[in-house]
């Protein structure tokens, strides 16, 4: 390079640096970087738009329904007056079945109650809700002798009750699949005192903060540390409401952020004293096998058989301080554990000024109290509850049983009940032993009102509490010689033509059937004894009488008196349907044998009475509907006649061993595969079915099986002796026992029969003189 051009760049004036511009940091660069701008405005609308969205599903489960409630069953209420038929024994087991408590001195409190001189009672009842209004707590003593009734007076009164109203016994919950259960109470009807021992335990600061309260934060961390684990928490009682109500229990942060969002938004929304009532209604205390135990009052209903409001100041501590674990200090199994942590509770009671030291002396050195065993308990009576079900859903859907909180009122009778299933357990562990060939024999038992038709009892299986498949409703079966009084009936209907006394047939039969096959109907034992009165073919329960009777008035009249008698389901028009070989549930033959015993009038069999929604008012009422569905003079003829079958007939084995008057059939369906019985008295129906889930023999006639269970469960009864009284329109005949004429009193082999008036024979019949013998027996008869 030249000299020239090196000075010339020497000389040349210096280019000024142009500065850089100088980078902006943090919160100035996020707000001018225009695209920093809008994502942050993105941001805040997705936040906001989060929690409207929380907003949201707060508001609409706090302003909706907020917890499924279960439903809740109770047997039909037991009446005390004076006369009453009850023994010192079932008073027992219905005061252990609702609750109550046994004490040794006077009671002072509801669901107490004392025994003196082992007969005479005194007892408090409990406030409960029915159809009619709410019956308050009342003091009674009753005297009970000869298994009867024999005072009943208020307690430490000489004045006498004509009746008094015992609260039904709870027998079940129709529960939603959570298997929560829950007692609703109101803020205003929960004891200032659980109030302040849950706050003081669970929330000091309560009405002070807005759903996260950091004071409670810092010091339940300080305290974990000085502890060297958890020992404290510092969530809110808002806090704890929103996780039950609507958060998972997993333990993640996202979940924690939802919970203090959520705090603050319910705290937003509600008034303290709605999330404070709302907190006490949810809280988990405790587990009765699969049933969840949710809120105070149906805990001290589990724990203690009393209501909230009735508890003494250290029971109410026992219940705040499961809060912390429910399993952990679970009173009936850790007993020693519950005492010591309502031990704290009450201590924690006394810093915040809610007792006196006095009074925590007394309280710490008091038992637990628990209730022998928790008043609500599993369901007890699985077939029953499938018929309550059953029938509620002709008005409520499924949802509505498991979550609206009903209160189902039924006739249901547990004295009953029990009955039932300690004779079916009874007789059929028998029966098996006596026939070492037999086994697994299944079952099914309902008792019913013969007038009202409410069912009172039901099994369904050997094991009663088992709850499978319910064969008083769904195992249909041959019917075999239940059918028989049907027959008849249709017959009696037309007494110009048939009556008791008539003659009939019982000579061999063949019968060519549509597939041209003969078909020759046998008796049982095989043997025909030519002609037959119609009341004896029936007494007797002979097959080929009845199945010409059946051919003779014909199979679709048949049919008629089938639906007229309660029998819904299509009868089969064939010669064999006169010999039962067409099937029906235990409940169906239930129902076709209560018009008999209602002498005509056809009652469908219900369980339900009344239905009360949560809050204890009436929804609806199920009355008695009846309907005269046959005529009640051949009604009565045909009861005549089932009432002598117990006497000489099929089941004439109750004569001996039954002290009641009652009238019955029996059933037996081809190779012994089923085994029915059927019978009433003037106030109650039972029948009872014996087979085999596999159709296998039992190798049981109606009177060997069914029958021997029908009498046990009778025999254990108090029951009104079968009347039939005639109606009007019957008359009273002497006739030959052997061809139906007219005869006299004194002739032998007359008996007496009753006929629908202008029905009576004309002819008479020759008269041999009754012996000295059989004329002292009329006598007395």
């Amino acid at each position: 390079m030249s000299k020239k051009k090196q000075s010339v760049r020497k000389n040349s004036p210096k280019k000024k640096k142009s500065k850089k511009p100088q980078k902006r940091t943090g919160i100035l660069k996020l707000v001018s970087n225009r695209y920093s701008v809008s994502f942050f405005i993105i941001l805040l609308l997705a936040f906001a738009s989060y929690l409207v969205y929380l907003n949201i599903k707060i508001t609409d489960k706090m302003s909706g329904r907020i917890w499924s409630l279960p439903s809740h069953v109770y047997a039909r209420p037991l009446e005390l007056y004076q006369g009453k038929s009850i023994s010192i024994k079932q008073f027992k087991t219905e005061l252990k079945q609702t609750g109550y408590i046994q004490v040794s001195n006077r009671p002072t409190k509801e669901g107490q109650y004392r025994i003196l001189n082992n007969s005479h009672f005194e007892l408090i009842s409990r406030d409960f809700a029915y159809w009619d209004g709410l019956q308050k707590s009342q003091g009674i003593r009753l005297s009970i002798y000869n298994d009867q009734i024999s005072a009943l007076h208020k307690l430490y009164s000489d004045e006498s009750l004509a009746l008094f109203r015992m609260e039904p016994v709870r027998i079940a919950g129709i529960y939603p699949s959570t298997k929560q259960d829950r007692q609703l109470i109101k803020l205003d009807e929960v004891p200032d005192d659980l109030v302040l021992a849950l706050l003081a335990v669970e929330d000091r600061r309560f009405y002070q903060h807005w759903g996260l309260d950091p004071r409670s934060i810092i010091r339940a961390m300080l305290a974990n540390i000085m502890a060297g684990g958890t020992v404290q928490g510092g969530s809110t009682l808002t806090q704890q409401l929103v996780k039950n109500l609507f958060l998972s229990p997993e333990r993640t942060l996202t979940r924690k952020i939802n919970e203090a969002l959520m705090a603050l938004l319910l705290e937003i929304n509600y008034d303290k004293s709605v999330i404070l009532e709302t907190y006490i209604n949810e809280v988990y205390l405790g587990q009765n096998g699969a049933q969840q135990i949710h809120g105070f009052e149906l805990a001290s209903q589990y724990y203690f058989a009393s209501s909230l409001k009735k508890l003494r100041r250290d029971q109410m501590a026992m219940l705040v301080g499961l809060v912390k674990g429910p399993s952990w200090y679970a009173p009936r199994r850790h007993e020693k554990r519950a005492k010591e942590r309502r031990n704290q509770v009450l201590k924690l009671m006394l810093e915040q000024g809610a007792l006196s030291q006095a009074q925590l002396n007394k309280y710490v050195a008091l038992n637990l109290d628990l209730a022998n065993k928790p008043r609500f308990s599993a369901n007890k009576f699985p077939a029953l509850i499938d018929l309550v079900k059953r029938q509620l859903k002709r008005d409520y859907d499924d949802s509505d049983l498991k979550s609206s909180g009903l209160k189902i009122f039924t006739s249901i009778d547990p004295l009953i009940q029990a009955k039932a299933e300690s004779s079916v357990s009874r007789v059929i562990k028998q029966l098996e032993k006596d026939n070492k060939s037999v086994s697994n024999l299944q079952t099914s038992l309902i008792v019913a009102s013969s007038q009202q038709g409410e069912v009172q009892a039901m099994v369904s299986d050997r094991k009663p509490d088992y709850p499978g498949f319910n064969r008083s409703l769904d195992a249909v079966r041959q019917i075999g010689s239940l059918i028989k009084p049907a027959i008849y009936l249709t017959a009696l209907q037309q007494p110009e033509k048939y009556t008791l006394a008539s003659s009939l047939d019982d000579s061999p039969l063949h019968i060519k059937t549509s597939k041209d096959k003969i078909w020759s109907p046998q008796n049982y034992d095989k043997k025909f004894t030519g002609d037959i009165l119609l009341i004896d073919a029936l007494i007797k329960s002979r097959n080929v009488p009845t199945v010409r009777l059946g051919l003779d008035v014909g199979l679709s009249d048949i049919s008629d008196t089938l639906h007229n008698l309660g029998v819904n389901r299509k009868i089969p028009a064939y010669p064999s349907m006169t010999l039962g070989a067409f099937s029906l549930s235990p409940f169906e033959v239930a129902n076709m044998y209560q018009t008999y015993a209602a002498n005509g009038f056809n009652v469908p069999l219900k369980v339900i009475r009344e239905v009360l929604n949560k809050d204890a008012l009436p929804l609806k009422r199920y009355p008695l509907k009846s309907k005269k569905a046959i005529d009640e003079r051949a009604v009565f003829l045909v009861n005549h006649a089932l009432h002598e079958v117990t006497q000489s007939g099929t089941a004439k084995s109750l004569a001996n061993t039954l002290q009641p008057s009652v009238a019955g059939k029996t059933g037996t369906t081809d190779d012994l595969r089923d085994s029915w019985f059927a019978g009433f008295s003037d106030d109650k129906l039972a029948v009872v079915w014996i087979g085999r889930d596999d159709n296998g023999s039992t190798g049981l006639t109606g009177s060997s099986g069914a029958l021997r269970i029908w009498a046990d469960l009778f025999s254990h009864l108090d029951t009104q002796s079968l009347t039939l009284s005639p109606p009007e329109g019957i008359n009273n005949q002497w006739i030959d026992g052997i061809s139906g004429g007219l005869s006299n009193k004194n002739c032998l082999g007359a008996v007496e029969l009753p006929f629908i008036q202008g029905s009576e024979p004309t002819e008479k019949a020759e008269c041999k003189s009754a012996g000295f013998i059989e004329q002292i027996k009329r006598f007395f008869n």
